[in-house]
C-alpha cells in the first residue's frame, strides 16, 4: 500500500523532498525554484512567487493537494506565511509546529520576553529607531529568514515590520535539535557564514559542522533549548541561532521552528524524516550522536549575470541544479554543495565555487 503523499512548501523544497522520498513517500512540492533535483522527485510541483502573499500560498497548496489527503511539511519561508496553517483543510495533516507555536518564537516581543523570563541571555533589542544608542545595532525584519535583509541600523532606519538588535562580536552558530513538545535531543552544532558581497550582508552563505564548542557551552545551550521546548511545546526538528564570543559567552538570537539547512550536514543514513514525523506525533524525540566528520554546506552565488548551459554533468556533491537556459542574476544562488572535507570552510568554498564556475564554463569574458 502506497504511503500518503507529503506536500512540501518552502522557499526551496529540494532537501525536504529528498527526505520524504527516501522514506518512501510520494511528494508534492511548492517552492520558488523548481530545480531539476526537485522536479525529478516530485509527482506534482507548483511555483511560489511571493511567500508573503498568504492568499496566493494558500491557493497554491489547495491546487497542489487537489483535496486529497496528505501531510504538510514546511521549510524555509514558513516565517512569512505561517498564519495560513490556522485554516488548513481537513485533508491536510500538519507535520511540524502549528501556527500558535511559530507565533510564539517568531514574534520578537513574545520571544524575547520569554528569554527574559527564563534568564536566557540575548543581545539588547529595541522596537524604535534611536541613533543615540551606543555601539553597533542591526535592523532585522520580523518575517525574514536566512539572514535576508538584515542591515546595519542608522537614524534613518525604518522600524516598520522590523526590530533592532545590538550587534555582538563573535562566531555565529546554530544548534539543530529534535523536540517532542516536552524535551529535546541535540543533533548538531554548526557554524554559520554570510555572503558579505550581497546587498544583504548577513545572508546565509553556508554552514559547517561540527562547530567545536566547549562542553560547558554545549550543556548551557542544551539547557536553554529544553527550557524553551517546555515553555512553547516545540515539535520536530528546529534550530536555535546564537552568538558565542571569544570569552565563550552565549547570546541567543532566534529559533527557526522548522527543519533547517543544517540538517543536510547530518549523516545521510539517519532517518531524519521518520524521526521528525515521530516527534510530531506524540513519540519521544530520538537521540543522535553528534557528528564528528567535518562537512560544509555552501551556497554558490553567481559573481555576475549568467545563463545556465544546456548540457551539464553536475558532480555528485552538487544539489539544487537550475534548469538549462535559466538566467542567474549576480549574487543570486546557482546551486548548493555539500562536501565532506578536512579543508577550512573558506578553502572549501573557494574550491567549490571555482569548480562550479569552471564546469559551467562561465567567465566575465563571456558576458
Amino acid at each position: 500500500m502506497q504511503q500518503q503523499a507529503v506536500l512540501i512548501v518552502a522557499q526551496s523544497g529540494r532537501f525536504l523532498a529528498q527526505l520524504a522520498h527516501s522514506a518512501g513517500y510520494p511528494v508534492w512540492v511548492a517552492d520558488c525554484f523548481g530545480d531539476q533535483d526537485t522536479l525529478a522527485l516530485a509527482e506534482r510541483w507548483l511555483p511560489l512567487s511571493n511567500l508573503h502573499d498568504h492568499a496566493a500560498v494558500t491557493k497554491t497548496l489547495l491546487d497542489l493537494s487537489q483535496n486529497q489527503p496528505c501531510s504538510l511539511l514546511y521549510g524555509s519561508g514558513i516565517e512569512a506565511f505561517y498564519p495560513i496553517l490556522k485554516s488548513l483543510p481537513d485533508t491536510v495533516r500538519l507535520v511540524g509546529n502549528p501556527a500558535d507555536i511559530i507565533e510564539q518564537v517568531k514574534t520578537p516581543h513574545l520571544f524575547f520576553s520569554l528569554l527574559q523570563r527564563l534568564a536566557i541571555p540575548y543581545p539588547k533589542i529595541s522596537f524604535i529607531a534611536d541613533d543615540s544608542r551606543s555601539g553597533r545595532w542591526l535592523r532585522k525584519p520580523i518575517n525574514s529568514f536566512g539572514g535576508q535583509f538584515i542591515t546595519d541600523s542608522d537614524k534613518q532606519s525604518d522600524s516598520q515590520g522590523a526590530y533592532f538588535q545590538q550587534y555582538i562580536e563573535g562566531d555565529s552558530g546554530s544548534a539543530l535539535f529534535l523536540a517532542d513538545g516536552q524535551s529535546a535531543q541535540l543533533y548538531s552544532f554548526n557554524q554559520q557564514f554570510s555572503h558579505t558581497d550581497s546587498g544583504s550582508p548577513f545572508l546565509l552563505s553556508g554552514l559547517s559542522a561540527p562547530l567545536a564548542v566547549p562542553v560547558s557551552v554545549q550543556q548551557k545551550i542544551n539547557v536553554f533549548i529544553n527550557q524553551l521546548v517546555i515553555q512553547t511545546g516545540l515539535l520536530g526538528f528546529n534550530s536555535l541561532d546564537f552568538i558565542i564570543t571569544s570569552e565563550n559567552e552565549i547570546f541567543v538570537l532566534e529559533i527557526n521552528p522548522r527543519l533547517s539547512a543544517s540538517a543536510q550536514l547530518i549523516d545521510s543514513t539517519i532517518p531524519l524524516f521518520e524521526n521528525h514525523l515521530a516527534a510530531c506525533t506524540s513519540q519521544s524525540a530520538k537521540k543522535y550522536q553528534n557528528p564528528v566528520i567535518q562537512r560544509h554546506l555552501h551556497t554558490i552565488f553567481a559573481p555576475f549575470d549568467a545563463v545556465i548551459p544546456e548540457f551539464i554533468e553536475w558532480p555528485s556533491y552538487c544539489h539544487d541544479h537550475p534548469q538549462p537556459n535559466t538566467l542567474i542574476k549576480k549574487n543570486a544562488p546557482i546551486c548548493s554543495v555539500v562536501i565532506e572535507t578536512s579543508l577550512s570552510f573558506e578553502q572549501s568554498e573557494s574550491e567549490a565555487q571555482q569548480s562550479i564556475l569552471s564546469l559551467l564554463e562561465l567567465s566575465e569574458n563571456d558576458n
